[in-house]
């Protein structure tokens, strides 16, 4: 009896791990792809920069996080429609296509970033741009063209695995303990512009317009059925947690040693190449092989979601399982991001410090109206059914919103003043 009851417990926890093995992905992806070339320069700055002050401002980065994105896999497991279906369906065709228009050019932006961020990792080591971005695109390009949903995913998720770098190199770094967890757990303020400045920053470059689209399409991508719902939640978590715990690694790397050192830097590449003499040549090459993962799977999972939003709102096919001539739209926008910023890249003295900042300020701008058109379709009973919010759930929704809302306000202010 007792070697019946074991087998059945086995069986049973068996079954539940291959289950949460199927739907997990989506989260992950969306929220560790959050930490792309941008995010990495920012906390690499927030680090040089002011130490371990803002540390505590990543618990409430994860918090808004998974508040914003459990509701976009609700909404896409629930209905089996992405945010730009709904959006067309339900606000119409008109304000649809001005919504697209801008996620447009919000998206292509940080696509653009990214691509930087694959050139900046040639210029470390020395490599001609010419020679090394094309190489990586046209990878990029070809596993999302050829690949299987399925294959697609598991590039992405061994993507995600390779963020330890950033771990690593926190732990070489030898952090101060006690200022860490003063840092973690006690909120400090410096009013000054660039303290504010950074401050929302970090939140900004977490939250985004595409990571709404991306959640939402990529679970109905995935096929999620509404009673694996509780593990999609578990799946968004996770993805939440280990955003910020890389963030937060990359952060304590930087006060460690160049804010420890007052060394100021303006980018990423700038602390990948400022921690060798710190740290040694190991430092720089994890820094830089972290950039270079974050840059890849950033374009990647960036230019799908603005695949995403613009089949969806067109009512068009649009499934990384479908082939490029079942469905060509999908495939030639992912084209068309990855071959113009490549060759943007390629200018000399494009100013990037202003597609960046500009690309930051309509985020803020778009991503408020975002949301509330999120908490809107999920609080439609006729749509969702019982899985509508409850009072405590829009409670909970509403603080992020407003929260983020006034955050992106101060942010937007200092990016135009």
């Amino acid at each position: 009896m007792p070697g019946r009851k074991k087998n059945r417990n086995w069986s049973y926890w068996k079954i539940r791990l291959l289950i949460f093995l199927s739907v997990i992905g989506p989260g992950i992806i969306t929220g560790t792809a959050d930490n792309d070339a941008g995010g990495i320069a920012t906390y690499s700055v927030a680090g040089a920069h002011f130490g371990y002050s803002m540390l505590w401002i990543l618990i409430l980065i994860t918090f808004m996080l998974y508040v914003t994105q459990e509701m976009g896999a609700r909404l896409g497991i629930v209905t089996g429609k992405g945010l730009g279906d709904l959006v067309r369906e339900k606000i119409g065709l008109h304000t649809a296509v001005l919504i697209l228009c801008l996620v447009f050019i919000s998206n292509f932006s940080n696509i653009l970033a990214d691509v930087a961020g694959i050139a900046s990792v040639a210029d470390i080591y020395h490599i001609p741009r010419m020679i090394f971005v094309p190489i990586f695109v046209f990878f990029i390009w070809y596993v999302i063209v050829r690949g299987s949903f399925n294959f697609v995913q598991n590039v992405f998720l061994t993507s995600c695995i390779l963020f330890f770098c950033y771990i690593i190199n926190g732990i070489i770094a030898k952090p101060d303990l006690p200022a860490m967890a003063v840092g973690s757990l006690v909120p400090a303020i410096t009013i000054s512009r660039e303290y504010i400045f950074t401050a929302t920053a970090l939140i900004g470059t977490t939250l985004t317009v595409w990571g709404q689209f991306f959640v939402q399409s990529y679970f109905v991508d995935k096929g999620i059925d509404k009673k694996h719902l509780r593990t999609a939640r578990m799946d968004v978590l996770f993805g939440a947690f280990w955003t910020d715990f890389v963030a937060y690694f990359i952060i304590i790397s930087a006060a460690a040693t160049l804010f420890a050192k007052n060394i100021r830097i303006e980018s990423a590449s700038d602390a990948a190449l400022a921690l060798e003499p710190l740290l040694g040549p190991m430092a720089k090459h994890l820094f830089a092989w972290g950039l270079l993962n974050a840059s890849l799977l950033g374009v990647s999972v960036i230019s799908m979601a603005t695949a995403y939003a613009i089949t969806e709102m067109l009512g068009t096919e649009r499934k990384v399982n479908s082939s490029f001539t079942e469905a060509p739209l999908f495939y030639l926008i992912i084209g068309f991001c990855l071959f113009i910023s490549t060759l943007l890249v390629f200018i000399p003295n494009f100013p990037m410090i202003f597609v960046l900042t500009a690309s930051q300020a309509l985020n803020t701008v778009l991503l408020p109206f975002i949301f509330f058109v999120i908490l809107k379709l999920i609080n439609d009973k006729k749509l969702m059914g019982p899985y509508a919010n409850n009072r405590i759930h829009n409670a909970i929704a509403w603080i992020t919103i407003i929260s983020f809302t006034v955050i992106a306000s101060m942010m937007l202010y200092l990016n135009v003043f």
